[in-house]
């Protein structure tokens, strides 16, 4: 057996060993052999967690504390000269915290601008907020390094991750504060109570409206039946039946508010826009933080959402897409690009959503996940969206990996359809996709 004075002294041996240890495991291990310290001194400062706990508990003490370890060692005494990888909090750049109040914020900069430090990736949250000019401007000063840097690497040698709400973000798509090229992994958080998030405009045309709303909503709303091909029946929309959540119920309630989100076109410009510039990006979250808790009307492809659409399917190197929450409408259906591997759906979904994921055939996604929320029947009340209806059928084949829940609330036989078109599917997801449907397949 190999002594630790042995696997000591082989320095790549060495990396082998701490990259299944945890910070903790590598500490202990930095003491328990000096042949082992020059590695393990360098593992603990390759990531560098400005924050230790929740940002209410913390407030920045990481960056105090070693603001003054550079203060009392000199910049060369630390092992900051070895950090790849930066995770900023989500509050760092805003001017009452620790990064800013510290003053790391500049020392950051001055070792970006010198060369000293060779980072390789960021996670940045966009949040800015300040009271004077001065503290605007370093904030906006920082960015300026960062994207400088960035400019200055190949996608190769540095990368970033961004949170962000998309409309605080806008400004920086206008102005380049950020090399958007660069980012390859992005989670956008969409507040859809704001009303730059809810076009009011359109509001007048639909509140208290009877069926007569209808006229603006899809053109196809004409074939009876019972499938999702006859998903569009407006005579039988306008009869309420136990099954149908969305039906009208002596009218829709004049008290609640339309959502108009889906008529937005400034924000799904904002998203085009993004998506446009983001060309390397690997990884995309969007995530509904909060809603309006307004009723929906039934659904339009506006010009707008369909080129947001074309955009987010071109991504080219996109393998990751999570869209969890509404997303302008539960009907707008966003279909992953030819490059992505793992997909998941969560949020209030409908059957016309439903029909455009059906004829989605999913090209190389392996691992497929969707939940279907339950929706509050005031919000639906009206809409012809939602309806119970069969699948009947979908395109996608080459899944490995499926996880659906609540199904039933809206095509039955949806969990049949994918267990039956995937044959290499394992057999977990074979089993919940068939409980409770009766077909053994």
């Amino acid at each position: 057996m190999a002594s630790f004075a042995t696997i000591g002294s082989i320095r790549e041996l060495c990396y082998e060993v701490i990259q299944y240890l945890g910070p903790a495991d590598i500490f202990s291990l930095l003491l328990t052999c000096k042949l082992f310290y020059p590695v393990c001194y360098q593992s603990l400062w390759s990531t560098l967690h400005l924050y230790s706990k929740p940002h209410r508990l913390d407030r920045g003490r990481v960056c105090h504390k070693l603001v003054r370890l550079i203060n009392t060692r000199g910049i060369d005494k630390v092992g900051i000269e070895h950090v790849k990888t930066i995770l900023l909090h989500r509050y760092s750049l805003t001017c009452t915290n620790g990064f800013v109040q510290s003053g790391l914020i500049h020392i950051l900069e001055d070792l970006l601008a010198s060369g000293k430090l060779d980072l390789k990736h960021l996670e940045l949250r966009y949040n800015l907020s300040w009271h004077t000019d001065a503290e605007k401007e370093e904030l906006f000063g920082f960015l300026r390094h960062l994207r400088e840097y960035s400019q200055k690497k190949q996608p190769n040698e540095f990368s970033m991750a961004l949170t962000a709400n998309p409309i605080s973000l806008e400004p920086a798509l206008d102005a380049n504060f950020l090399d958007m090229e660069k980012i390859i992994t992005l989670e956008l958080e969409v507040d859809w109570r704001y009303k730059d998030c809810d076009n009011d405009e359109r509001q007048d045309v639909y509140i208290g409206a009877g069926p007569g709303v209808w006229e603006d909503s899809d053109s196809d709303h004409t074939d009876p039946g019972d499938s999702m091909d006859d998903l569009d029946d407006e005579e039988q929309w306008l009869r309420s039946t136990s099954d149908q959540p969305g039906a009208l119920e002596g009218g829709c309630s004049p008290n609640l508010q339309v959502d108009t989100s889906q008529y937005n076109t400034r924000l799904a410009g904002i998203f085009t826009h993004l998506f446009s510039r983001t060309t390397d990006l690997q990884f995309l979250t969007i995530r509904s933080v909060c809603d309006s808790r307004r009723r929906y009307t039934d659904f339009k492809l506006s010009p707008p959402l369909k080129t947001l659409q074309s955009t987010i399917r071109n991504l080219p190197k996109l393998r990751t897409l999570e869209i969890r929450g509404k997303f302008f409408h539960p009907s707008f259906f966003i279909a992953p690009p030819d490059s992505a591997r793992s997909v998941t759906y969560d949020g209030v979904l409908s059957n016309k959503w439903l029909r455009g994921f059906r004829e989605c055939s999913f090209a190389n996604v392996t691992h497929l996940n969707i939940k279907f929320a339950e929706g509050v029947p005031e919000r639906m009340r009206g809409c012809r969206d939602f309806r119970k209806r069969s699948v009947n059928y979908v395109q996608v084949s080459g899944l490995l990996r499926c996880d659906i829940e609540g199904f039933d609330m809206m095509a039955p036989d949806l969990g049949v359809c994918i267990a039956r078109g995937n044959q290499k599917l394992d057999e977990i997801s074979k089993a919940g996709l068939l409980r409770g449907t009766g077909d053994p397949l």
